[in-house]
C-alpha cells in the first residue's frame, strides 16, 4: 500500500498486533474496533507503518477495509 509517496506492506494481523498495547487515540468521526477498544484508522496506520508522518484519512481507511477491519463512524 501507497502512504505519503513510500510503499509498505503490512497484514491485518499486524495491524492488530501493532495495536494490542498502545491506547487509542482521540476518535473524531471514523475508527476501528480492536481488542474491546476503538482506534482512529490514522493511528493504525501509523503503527502498521512505524511512520510518524499523517496520513489521508480516507487512504488509511481504504487501506484497513481491504485488510478486512470494519470501518465505523461515530
Amino acid at each position: 500500500m501507497r502512504f505519503s509517496d513510500e510503499e509498505h506492506t503490512f497484514t491485518n494481523e499486524e495491524v492488530s498486533k501493532a495495536s494490542h498495547e498502545v491506547p487509542p487515540e482521540r476518535i473524531t468521526r471514523y475508527f476501528v474496533e480492536l481488542h474491546g477498544r476503538r482506534y482512529p484508522p490514522k493511528q493504525l496506520i501509523r503503527l502498521a507503518t512505524r511512520r510518524s508522518k499523517n496520513f489521508n484519512s480516507a487512504n488509511a481507511r481504504s487501506a484497513l477495509t481491504r485488510l478486512g477491519f470494519v470501518i465505523k463512524s461515530r
